[in-house]
């Protein structure tokens, strides 16, 4: 009845191909010549002009030095034959001084890679990303790449916006990417947006940005010109998200956030001193978040909340079919006034919630919210504490006050096999 197993998720291989067809290696150097021949021994001066020559199974290797330039990837692999761009250790694409407003973008283009690259200064810009996607495009893998020092309005790190409503841009491979120092606000650090599916989040490290880490986000028509056009088929796992606040209003940016979204798994990350810690909603009126599975992750030390579900008002969409399970969230109240609880739920409904741990110091910070409009969930075998007592627990149902674990019980008819008491908890570094 709620959400859904790998199998469901069509759940697929990633691999460009069993066999590989290797073609030239390539080769850039910041003393190098354009009208040289790109061998290592004769490489050329400008990536541009390398990644213009490549073909269907070439490598193009960009050695150690800063290049101040921005790249449009023109060109694409085939199956079996990707296009790799590779920087080797000390590789600098800077965008200090150049015009334009990514400093690699890609539009339409298929079986592409691009790995082991810093990409930084991308300064003064109004709607820009480290790496940027758009249109359709096929097998892009986004690997090992440090994105830092992207400054001004929307300036993002990782941007993929599936606009073209006919094709997807499909079968992404974001993995191993430390993006940081970044002004996203009001967009997000690394987001999937508009007609994407079939994606892997994995192994990031996201921190230290003015807005949300990780979105996955659908129902917003000005993508696509298709609402229903959505981030879906994928999964957000082992994430290292941190100090992800928003300069905005009243400061409400998850860590991981999946807005409007279906079919993903967002399992085993880590999220810590954001405003929010994981956040799964629907911002826009008529779109539904389902099938979302959230477990195993760990959510601590975050300023207003832990973990978060439902359209935040009537208006807005909702959040219905998800689960979560195996959540530890561990004093998610950091800050002096606002306080939402470890739990928060709000326009959500046949949604289920067990085998969480919800853990808050005192009695003035709710464990857990149940706003009006979130009552038609299940809650079972979570484990709830607060050093304040059983009978001193505060908690919040639809608007009021409720203290103790046994009144939460009676008020919300839920909570079949949840207990209350101490539980050892080992909060993980995330530097």
């Amino acid at each position: 009845m709620f959400a859904p197993t790998l199998s469901r998720l069509l759940w697929f291989s990633f691999a460009l191909s069993s066999t590989l067809v290797l073609g030239e290696s390539r080769f850039v150097s910041t003393s190098g010549d354009d009208t040289a021949v790109g061998s290592e021994s004769a490489p050329w001066r400008t990536i541009q002009h390398g990644c213009d020559e490549l073909k269907p199974g070439d490598t193009l290797t960009v050695l150690p030095g800063v290049y101040e330039e921005k790249i449009k990837v023109r060109v694409s692999g085939e199956e079996g034959s990707p296009i790799i761009i590779q920087g080797r250790p000390g590789a600098v694409i800077s965008g200090k001084g150049v015009k334009g407003t990514d400093l690699i973008h890609l539009k339409d283009q298929s079986f592409v890679t691009i790995e082991g690259l810093e990409l930084r200064d991308n300064l003064h810009v109004n709607d820009g990303s480290g790496i940027r996607v758009e249109g359709h495009g096929s097998h892009l893998e986004f690997r090992n790449n440090r994105i830092h020092e992207i400054r001004g309005k929307d300036a993002m790190g990782i941007t993929v916006y599936g606009t073209d409503k006919a094709r997807p841009v499909d079968y992404i491979v974001i993995d191993g990417n430390h993006i940081y120092d970044c002004d996203p606000a009001k967009s997000e650090a690394l987001v999937l947006n508009g007609n994407v599916s079939h994606f892997q989040i994995t192994n990031n490290v996201v921190h230290d940005v003015n807005n949300i880490g990780i979105d996955m986000i659908g129902g917003e028509v000005s993508t696509t010109g298709d609402g229903t056009k959505v981030a879906r088929n994928g999964v957000c796992r082992g994430n290292k998200v941190y100090r992800c606040r928003s300069n905005y209003e009243d400061g409400y940016a998850a860590g991981i956030y999946v807005d409007g979204g279906h079919d993903i798994v967002v399992e085993d990350n880590i999220v810590t001193q954001c405003d929010l810690g994981i956040e799964i909603g629907a911002e826009n009126k008529g779109t539904v978040a389902f099938n979302i599975t959230v477990r195993n992750n760990v959510i601590f030390h975050n300023d207003k909340a832990g973990l978060i579900f439902g359209g935040y008002e009537k208006s807005t969409g909702r959040v219905q079919l998800s689960t979560f399970s195996g959540n530890l969230c561990y004093q998610n109240n950091r800050h002096k006034e606002d306080h939402n609880g470890e739990l928060w739920i709000q326009w959500a409904s046949d949604n289920e919630v067990k085998n969480n741990t919800f853990i808050v110091n005192g009695s003035e910070s709710p464990l857990a919210q149940i706003s009006v409009g979130g009552e038609g969930n299940t809650l079972s075998d979570n484990h709830y504490y607060t050093d304040a007592g059983a009978d001193d627990a505060f908690f919040l149902y639809k608007n009021h006050d409720v203290n103790g674990f046994a009144a939460w019980k009676m008020a919300t008819k839920q909570e079949s096999g949840s207990v209350f008491g101490p539980k050892e908890v080992k909060l993980p570094s995330v530097e």
